[in-house]
């Protein structure tokens, strides 16, 4: 891949990311996925999907975007090899998960998120699964608990740096984050930058295996129906780019021309990423 197309791509991944921060897509109107169930973690409500296996090697651990529930990753929870432990939930706050007082950084999500794993015993090594600002929170959790990641899977996420401090907002967008999005998405995209600043301190990942998708909407591009949109929230610079394209070095990127929603307009690439990571562990024959 070319140098330009590496920048291009790193551009549409930040623009991409305007639909998760502001919410601009839900599942309010996705069935539901048979087997999902509410359970009691601790001191919260967390709806979740389980599949278990009893020789499971890895258990997959799927982690959704803002305003994303469970039903986002449907079609590819329906084609995921059947010998694996699967995990997927709505995080405190989102569809039939209570809410919980712990502020809403990536920290406390990859916490909580762990012991919900444990608790069911669902036990590593993981292979972590994240769209959108999901993305981010996994990229947190293989950080803080690397001997208990195997790999990442990073469906057009967020990375550190590419939202910035809600102080930097312009003030019709706060007005509009607050007519717009729950208490729940707005404290987790005010604090997407302290997030990233927490990220980039811990140590690096660089000896994992990780697929990076990325959307590129070239047909949209081409047919002049793509539409962009700045909140005046994104951090875009060249600087920026350059760090997020190189922040995983021996990464595999594939580039889709698909939407936002690349679990459910193109779920095989986001399931022949997962065979990737789980190939490159011999994990699968």
């Amino acid at each position: 891949m070319s140098r330009l197309m590496k920048i291009n791509v790193v551009v549409a991944g930040i623009a991409a990311c305007l639909c998760l921060a502001f919410g601009l897509t839900s599942c309010k109107s996705l069935p539901n996925i048979n087997g999902t169930q509410v359970i009691q973690i601790g001191d919260r409500h967390i709806e979740s999907y389980i599949h278990r296996h009893d020789q499971a090697a890895y258990t997959l651990v799927f982690e959704s975007g803002a305003r994303n529930c469970i039903q986002r990753w449907g079609k590819v929870l329906q084609q995921v090899p059947a010998d694996v432990n699967v995990y997927a939930y709505n995080r405190p706050g989102y569809c039939g998960s209570s809410r919980v007082a712990t502020e809403r950084n990536s920290e406390n999500i990859a916490s909580e998120l762990r012991q919900a794993l444990s608790q069911q015993g669902l036990n590593p090594p993981y292979i972590l699964i994240g769209h959108s600002i999901g993305g981010l929170y996994m990229q947190q959790f293989a950080r803080q608990y690397p001997d208990e990641v195997q790999g990442l899977v990073l469906v057009d996420a967020m990375y550190p740096g590419v939202l910035k401090a809600p102080e930097e907002f312009p003030l019709y967008t706060k007005i509009a984050m607050s007519v717009f999005l729950s208490k729940v998405v707005k404290e987790e995209v005010d604090l997407a930058h302290a997030s990233g600043l927490m990220i980039d301190t811990l140590p690096g990942i660089d000896d994992k295996p990780i697929v990076r998708l990325f959307n590129v909407p070239q047909r949209a591009i081409d047919d002049g129906t793509a539409i962009e949109v700045d909140f005046g929230v994104f951090n875009s610079d060249e600087k920026l780019r350059e760090k997020v394209k190189n922040m995983y070095p021996h990464a595999k990127t594939v580039i889709a021309d698909s939407s936002h929603q690349i679990q459910e307009s193109s779920p095989e690439l986001v399931v022949q990423a997962i065979r990737d990571v789980m190939q490159s562990q011999g994990a699968l024959q």
